[in-house]
């Protein structure tokens, strides 16, 4: 086995570099290589400093979190960066690409650090549900002051090396070659005499650390992290680095820090980071499967959803010509695709160089011909089935013979639309989520023909224009609106009738940690949206009654949400705040009574659990279907598509903790309440009598 950490001697500098790619992520046999590299450079008698540095594109980019189910191996974190801070002759550090979690915390316990211009440095622990536990607590604010420190980690985005210079985080930029650079800093040192300079004897910086900061950051934390522990633990375990010496903070936080590694938020979200780099794993596809080259898209309708979608690609340098039935659509939807940069620019995140030239990579057109030559074309008109096939006859007729045809439908039939055109194989769902400039989602629709070219070439898209691509099959709704749909809200709209009210509701799932609950979502969608797809699907006549018919009434109504100041809720002008309506009791109780439902008051407990079990229950089918490849498949697409909290881990992951035979057990129960649209999914079945897991039956697929 090739040791992933060696020594080398530049003349009087001892090299230590990493190699551990792709990453460089610092794991057991990291830390001990470290360990032997550091005492070889401290006791040769050649060595007068070490430079320590990781091959590959980046630095180390945070700890291997693999080894965060399991007590950590010796030699641990502590002890290795102990011995480098400890070190009688100067540590320096040399970093590139990103230096995240235990990768920074590494640089921290280092005497003198630089990188190169193009490096970001951050300590992102609290979007995993724990805390900078290998000193990062204790020597970040020795560095940097106490409130610069917990700023950096609770806003977890890390900050390039212009401002990590500025903080005090770095001591020198590096601009030109990187070694030769870090090379050439660290010879400055030697120059001017300079000795070990140790992180945990400075002192503290607590300027502007006041009470009423630490107040704002608590409000800012729960918005970001809105029902997590982990920035609470944060601010204690900065608060010991204050008050005590380095070794005693570093027993607190190593306390806090073992006790966050093992909570179950910090499980939940280790589960979501690797499911999220699990989607990648598709059936039939490999780095050698052949892509399509696509340098130029075109999106046929120039409304929200085109004008975002547009955004992805110019964001990346890829022109877009946006479709429209008019001149006055098209001037208007880039108008929107404009305003939406200014926002950005306004917010400081994009510069006035930088939107113009976006901007002019977007352009618009009322003429099917433009697009002949394009490499793509994404079909994103309204969800009309009939409307969609005729587009999609159309333009096969026109496009380039190797030209993909995407279709952004939300739930319709994505093999009927390819059956519309001459070249089923090149079509393909790429189900993008509202806003599509912001949101991270992209459900990507595999029909039964997509050749494995269009699907490889998606899976690459999607990861090009920075989204999250989660594969699909062919069904109703895909699965997360699937989900949605029947699990989800067809459950909270059976509740109302039942004795819920729409604030009562929403109320439990915004407490149970989603941004809004069904009700609120429904108004700020537009009431009509759901209207038209149960009535144009043909669901809410093929199920019997009860099916929306809360929801159906509502819409009938003309109440449409937001934009028509009634829905759920009724709007005050010009604000969103969403206020209770008693008519809408009225709505529901009329509709009870003709069902012959009687309502009665209903727990928070069984709301939640409710709309829980629907969920789970419909992903169960969605898996033994096919529809979904994992059961973390589905958890990622509800935490970046429905805002299905991070920290709980996702339906199906509850499903796991929650365990096969206890859910059986307690949907059959509902089954018997309520009626057969709760039978338990074969699948659901079949792990209760094996005593499996979800993830369980999966690995064994």
């Amino acid at each position: 086995m090739i040791d992933p950490v060696s020594f080398s001697l530049t003349d009087d500098i001892g090299v230590i570099t990493i190699d551990s790619p792709p990453v460089n992520a610092i794991n057991q046999p990291i830390r001990a290589g470290l360990k032997r590299m550091f005492e070889t450079a401290i006791d040769h008698a050649d060595v007068s400093a070490i430079l320590l540095t990781c091959a590959g594109r980046t630095f180390a980019a945070g700890a291997d979190l693999r080894e965060f189910d399991e007590p950590i191996a010796d030699p641990g974190y502590h002890e290795v960066f102990g011995i480098m801070e400890n070190s009688p002759k100067p540590v320096i550090v040399a970093m590139h690409g990103t230096a995240l979690g235990a990768g920074l915390e590494a640089a921290l316990a280092c005497h003198y650090r630089c990188a190169a211009d193009s490096a970001r440095v951050g300590l992102p622990e609290v979007s995993l549900g724990i805390i900078p536990g290998a000193g990062g607590s204790q020597r970040l604010p020795r560095l940097v002051g106490a409130k610069a420190a917990l700023e950096l980690i609770l806003n977890i985005t890390p900050v390039d090396a212009v401002q990590a210079l500025k903080i005090g985080i770095l001591d020198h930029v590096i601009d030109g070659d990187f070694i030769e650079g870090a090379i050439a800093y660290a010879r400055t040192i030697l120059a001017k005499g300079a000795g070990p300079r140790k992180t945990s004897e400075m002192r503290i910086n607590t300027e502007g650390y006041t009470n009423e900061f630490l107040a704002e950051a608590r409000k800012t934390a729960a918005k970001k992290a809105r029902g997590q522990d982990a920035p609470e633990l944060v601010i204690e375990a900065i608060s010991h680095a204050i008050k005590l010496p380095f070794e005693e903070g570093i027993i607190e936080e190593r306390r806090i820090g073992d006790e966050a590694l093992v909570s179950e938020e910090a499980r939940a979200l280790r589960h979501i980071f690797f499911a999220e780099r699990e989607i990648g794993n598709i059936p039939g596809l490999s780095k050698n499967t052949a892509k399509h080259l696509v340098e130029s898209v075109a999106i046929l309708g120039s409304g929200t959803m085109g004008g975002g979608i547009a955004m992805n690609f110019a964001n990346i340098g890829v022109p877009v010509t946006l479709v429209d039935i008019s001149e006055e659509s098209l001037e208007k939807g880039l108008g929107a695709v404009q305003k939406n940069y200014e926002n950005t620019v306004k917010r400081g995140r994009l510069s006035e160089d930088k939107m113009a030239t976006r901007m002019a990579l977007i352009s618009g057109t009322t003429n099917y011909q433009d697009i002949e030559d394009k490499d793509l074309v994404i079909e994103a008109v309204f969800e009309n089935m009939d409307l969609k096939k005729k587009i999609f006859a159309e333009i096969d007729s026109i496009c380039k013979p190797d030209a993909i045809l995407a279709t952004n439908t939300s739930t319709l039939d994505v093999n009927e639309i390819a059956r519309a055109t001459r070249r089923p194989e090149k079509v393909v769902g790429l189900h993008f989520f509202s806003p599509a400039n912001v949101m991270k989602l992209v459900e990507i629709v595999r029909g039964d023909r997509t050749s494995l070219e269009v699907l490889a070439t998606s899976v690459d898209l999607a990861k090009r224009i920075r989204k999250t691509g989660v594969v699909a099959g062919v069904c109703f709704g895909f699965i997360g609106n699937r989900m949605m749909i029947e699990g989800f809200h067809r459950e909270a709209d059976q509740m109302l009738l039942e004795g819920a009210t729409p604030e009562q509701i929403d109320r439990v799932m915004y407490e149970f940690g989603f941004p809004m609950g069904p009700w609120a979502m429904h108004d700020m969608a537009g009431v009509d949206i759901m209207h038209s797809i149960l009535q144009d699907s043909g669901l809410k006549d093929a199920n019997p009654a009860p099916y929306f018919n809360v929801l159906y009434q509502v819409a009938e109504m003309g109440r449409y949400g937001q934009k028509t100041g009634s829905g759920f809720y009724i709007y005050e002008e010009g604000n969103r705040k969403p206020i209770p309506d008693p008519s809408v009791i009225g709505i529901i109780e009329n509709e009870a009574e003709k069902l012959g439902i009687k309502r009665e008051p209903m727990t928070d407990a069984e709301i939640e659990e409710r709309c829980l079990f629907g969920l789970i229950n419909e992903g169960a089918k969605i898996l033994e279907e096919g529809i979904a490849y994992r059961p973390g498949d589905i958890d990622v697409v509800w935490s970046f598509g429905y805002g299905f909290p991070r920290f709980r881990g996702g339906p199906m992951y509850i499903a796991d903790q929650i365990g096969s035979k206890a859910l059986l057990a307690k949907i059959r129960g509902l089954q018997e309440r309520h009626g057969d649209y709760w039978k338990p999914a074969s699948l659901l079945e079949e792990l209760a009598k094996n005593g499996k897991t979800f993830v369980e039956w999966s690995s064994a697929s």
